[in-house]
């Protein structure tokens, strides 16, 4: 079997299956575990799949995800007021770590419009770059790495790399899902790690989510209670979801 063929099975039964082991993809493509892994390593390398430790799973495990141009226009209204309440936090002489969340971008139009007195804003979203860049005194720093072109973002190791070297104030990022549990969720393998990176570098941690991400559970967890969250904020509260746990330990702003 050719090297192509070779993975184009391997993408079949990934998508198939969602994960799935070295071992196994040698026993059904009769090769051995050498050249499964890689195939896997190109495969990861073409964001095609996410390699594992001793296999490999689906990049993306929602279907039909939307890109960020689409997504930008959804919730609008929710967003622009979430955006509002996440703005009085920064401050002057800050250094802030902004995702590539779309809410986060109605955060960035905020800043762009302001006028801070040495503000730093680092972050993987090119959109959020493109706002920024209007206002002259902004000190605006874009993570370095391959551009996934559906969140037009800068996801991935090498991303994670750079935030590593990095300590920052505040962190701004959106999320999937958010349990009652208190546990954060993405869809995205390279989103979850690189949301995580962001999360580690910062001394406040701040999540935006409007009311259609509680109660949604992705299936990878970015982020839970006991990893200190600062603020959540959303933009009403729903009837059915329990906030209590949330509360407990971390400060619940609801958009007005």
């Amino acid at each position: 079997m050719f090297s192509e063929e070779r993975k184009e099975k391997i993408l079949e039964i990934v998508n198939r299956r969602k994960t799935v082991k070295v071992s196994e993809l040698s026993d059904i493509l009769k090769t051995s575990e050498v050249t499964v892994r890689r195939d896997l390593d190109e495969l990861h390398s073409e964001q095609k799949l996410y390699r594992t430790h001793g296999g490999a799973m689906l990049l993306r495990h929602e279907k039909n995800e939307l890109p960020w141009q689409e997504l930008a226009v959804r919730q609008i209204e929710e967003k622009e007021k979430m955006a509002r309440v996440a703005f009085k936090y920064v401050c002057d002489n800050d250094v802030i770590a902004m995702d590539d969340s779309t809410t986060v971008q109605e955060l960035a139009k905020l800043i762009a419009a302001a006028d801070f007195e040495n503000l730093t804003v680092v972050t993987i979203s090119i959109p959020v770059v493109n706002i920024l860049l209007t206002n002259k005194k902004l000190n605006v720093v874009i993570i370095g790495g391959p551009i996934i072109n559906n969140t037009n973002a800068v996801l991935g190791s090498m991303a994670e790399r750079m935030l590593s070297e990095m300590r920052v104030d505040k962190c701004f990022i959106g999320i999937n899902g958010v349990e009652e549990e208190g546990i954060y969720t993405t869809s995205n393998f390279m989103e979850m790690t690189t949301k995580q990176a962001i999360l580690g570098i910062s001394r406040q941690k701040f999540i935006l989510a409007d009311h259609t991400k509680f109660g949604n559970k992705s299936f990878l967890k970015v982020n839970d209670l006991a990893s200190g969250v600062d603020c959540l904020i959303t933009d009403c509260r729903l009837e059915d979801f329990d906030y209590s746990t949330i509360e407990k330990v971390t400060n619940l702003e609801v958009a007005e």
